[in-house]
Parts: C-alpha cells; sequence; structure tokens
C-alpha cells in the first residue's frame, strides 16, 4: 500500500509465479481502495462500512473482476458439482472473454454507485487474447483519477508490451521457506511443507492443493513414480484418478512426471532433485539402473506431451503414451 491512494497509478501488474499472495493482496488493496471509512496511511479496510460489507458479500458496483469463466465455475463448488452430473455441459472457456472487457468499459465510463473509486481486478491477465489484450488498452490509455485496474500475471512475459509499457509492475518472489513453513503450520498444514518445492516454494499453492483435495492425488502418482510398474497398467490406474472428483487435472499429473524425470536426471549426474529432496535416496537408486541418453529423450518427449495434455482426443491411449514414454528409460 502506498502512503496515499492518490499516487497509485491507473494501472497495477501483480507479477510473480502462483501461491505467492498476488490474488490475495489484489483483494486486500481493492477492499482499501472502495473503504468509505477514514483511514490512516498503510492501514487495510475497515471492514464495517457499507462498502466494506458489499465487498464481503461480493456485491460491490464499484467492483469488478475479470477471470475465464471456468475460473469463475472452480470457485463455486456447487455449480461444479452441478456440471459433473450434468456431463454435457459445454466446456466452460480458459479465456477472458472480449464480451468480458467490453462490460468493463461501459463501468468505466459511468460514475460510481458510491461516489468514490472503482476497482477491476483482472486474474490472470495472460487469459487475455492478443484482441482482448487491444480492447482493454484502449481503456488503459483513458486513465481515470477514481478508477483502478490491478492486474495479476504468473506469466507476465507473455503480456503484449504495450499492456506492460501502461501499467507498474509490482514482482512477487516466493517467501523463505522458514516462512512458509511457519504459516503453513499455523494452518495445521505443518505436514505439507514437504510439498514446498514440489509448488516452487508457494506456501498458498501447498494449502490451495490441500484445500481441494489434490495433494492426496499427487501423493498416489509420486508412489506410482517411486515403484513404477507396467506402462499399460500405471496409464489404466491414472485415469481413473484424472477423472475423480476433485483429482488432477491431465496437465498437472503430465507436469508431475516431468518434475520426476528432471530429478532422476538431476540424481543420474550426481546432484540433489529439486521437486522431491525427500526421495533422494529412492531416487538415485532407481537413477543408477537407467540410460542417461534415452532419460533426456524422455525428457523431450513428455515436454512434448504436455503441450497437448488440456486436449488430448483419448485420455486412455494419451496415458498410456505418456507412461509408455516416461518408463522407457527403465526398461519398463
Amino acid at each position: 500500500m502506498t502512503a496515499a491512494e492518490t499516487r497509485l497509478p491507473h494501472a497495477l501488474l501483480f507479477a510473480g509465479p502462483m501461491g505467492v499472495g498476488k490474488r490475495e493482496l489484489a483483494d486486500l488493496l481493492a477492499a482499501r481502495l472502495l473503504c468509505e471509512a477514514p483511514r490512516q496511511p498503510h492501514e487495510p479496510a475497515c471492514g464495517n462500512c457499507p462498502s466494506c460489507v458489499m465487498m464481503a458479500s461480493g456485491q460491490h458496483p464499484d467492483y469488478r473482476l475479470l477471470q475465464p469463466d471456468a475460473a469463475a465455475e472452480g470457485e463455486d463448488e456447487g455449480e461444479s458439482a452441478a456440471a459433473g452430473e450434468a456431463g454435457d455441459k459445454k466446456k466452460a472457456s480458459k479465456q477472458i472473454r472480449i464480451q468480458q472487457v467490453r462490460e468493463v468499459e461501459a463501468f468505466f465510463h459511468v460514475s460510481g454507485h458510491r461516489g468514490g473509486a472503482r476497482v477491476c481486478v483482472i486474474d490472470p491477465a495472460e487469459a487475455m487474447n492478443p484482441i482482448t489484450a487491444n480492447s482493454l488498452l484502449k481503456i488503459l490509455e483513458e486513465p481515470s483519477v477514481s478508477f483502478y485496474f490491478i492486474m495479476i500475471s504468473h506469466r507476465w512475459r507473455r503480456l503484449l508490451p504495450t499492456l506492460l509499457s501502461r501499467s507498474r509492475r509490482v514482482m512477487f518472489a516466493p517467501p523463505p521457506d522458514e516462512q512458509s513453513q511457519r504459516w503453513l503450520a499455523e494452518r495445521q498444514l505443518a505436514d505439507q511443507a514437504k510439498w514446498l518445492p514440489f509448488f516452487g516454494h508457494a506456501p498458498l499453492a501447498v494449502a490451495e492443493a490441500a484445500r481441494t483435495g489434490r495433494l492426496k492425488a499427487l501423493e498416489s502418482v509420486v508412489a506410482d513414480l517411486l515403484k513404477p510398474q507396467e506402462a499399460l497398467a500405471q496409464a489404466n490406474r491414472w485415469e481413473n484418478l484424472v477423472k475423480a472428483d476433485g483429482a488432477l487435472g491431465m496437465e498437472e499429473l503430465v507436469s508431475t512426471v516431468q518434475k520426476w524425470l528432471f530429478d532422476l536426471g538431476q540424481c543420474a549426474v550426481a546432484a540433489s532433485p529439486r521437486y522431491f529432496p525427500q526421495q533422494n535416496k529412492t531416487l538415485s537408486a532407481i537413477s543408477q539402473r537407467l540410460s542417461l541418453p534415452v532419460l533426456i529423450q524422455a525428457q523431450q518427449q513428455v515436454f512434448q506431451l504436455r503441450a497437448w495434455s488440456n486436449h488430448p482426443l483419448n485420455a486412455r491411449l494419451f496415458l498410456e503414451d505418456l507412461c509408455v514414454r516416461a518408463f522407457r528409460p527403465l526398461g519398463l
């Protein structure tokens, strides 16, 4: 928070890896900008004024959240369950649609309902394609004193240079592991601190995975990787895991296999594992019986498969291909 809200730029970009608090800070800043109670510099929103009450209920007329439809459905567990039961419901978009930006443009050109600031949070900004981003750019080129954009990006280098040039970038980084472990312990998640390296030392990502039940699914995948079985049998097991409620998405499953292959390569050259340091002994034992050139080839092939993981034509065949390629260095 700056010393005075009037000094804030009209467009902020919170950039950095996932799970380090970008969205949480954006929400706190939005609430502070909209708060109607007299506040001292650096004080958070009061939490009691009419504006804060409306923000807490998700019904503030001077606040907008731009996010993909898929993310909005993911936040509504009830809708997600209903969609799962329906089965034939159209898959929600993972992009921010241009119509959403046009609605913000209309919101931009009207006066605030409460007579104060208006705030639009965009999460994540890279979910806008070039056409949508250019539509937003037209709004950013006409800054308003009382209108604030807070963009969140996990991959800010993918954003249009013109969008970057019209916003002030605030970089986020993972906190020290000691601080992350303490934060997890305060939330009764001390036992899950072992996952910090896997999630890029981002404590909020670990907490979210624990909340959704994905950590349990990841435990199962990692156990399979440490004692790999025949590829086709493994593909069948993972197919059931991907289809289970609250389980891993296909891309996260492929990413986990990538990380396992990377750490095998680290151990093969007598280096420390990056993602599974607690499994150093087991990974080192596995790496002793593999061919390094074949392992490098497997790493490259699984990297290519990840690009198709969100849209496999046949999930079972995709997983069989993944397992065959990933387990080839082990002679399975």
